[in-house]
């Protein structure tokens, strides 16, 4: 009895733990279209929405500082894209969008949270209409730390550069 009793006790602890803030998400391969461009040592590097969800997709469900309720969105992991970028030891890269909105984005945000670059919302790719091609997530619901003044502001979309800051 006692034995059952722990297992139905641990059956409900599992059950009640928060989920992880991302979760792998599978979705058909997006188009070999262009998401964004980065600037590293004077080069200019196109990168495609097909080489990003090359990287593996995950999905977080989360609040937004700008839009109501929760969202979901689908993507790769920033820590990941800027790995691959060859970037991933600088101190900070630069965001840029296509209305010329700026964000420098420090070394540790990538490393203490998962960050998103989202591609998709609701399993749909991002468009220019719906704040894409990419957009960077902070996972506000599951990482409370994340949901400051100062970060705030960089959540940022229609991302047209990732630039390097050094």
């Amino acid at each position: 009895m006692l034995v059952r009793s722990l297992l139905m006790l641990a059956v409900l602890a599992i059950g009640t733990l928060t989920a992880p803030a991302l979760e792998p998400a599978s979705y058909p391969e997006p188009p070999d279209s262009v998401a964004f461009t980065v600037q590293k040592d004077g080069k200019q590097i196109p990168v495609t929405l097909r080489q990003l969800e090359k990287l593996g997709l995950y999905k977080v469900i989360t609040t937004s500082p700008f839009e109501q309720g929760q969202l979901t969105f689908e993507g790769v992991l920033f820590r990941d894209v800027l790995k691959s970028l060859g970037l991933a030891d600088r101190d900070s890269v630069t965001l840029r969008a296509a209305d010329d909105y700026v964000q420098v984005i420090p070394h540790e945000d990538w490393t203490e949270g998962p960050l998103l670059l989202a591609t998709r919302q609701d399993g749909e790719l991002l468009t220019r209409r719906t704040q894409g091609p990419t957009r960077l997530v902070y996972p506000l619901k599951d990482f409370p730390a994340f949901d400051t003044p100062i970060r705030k502001p960089r959540w940022i979309w229609l991302i047209k550069t990732i630039e390097s800051d050094n």
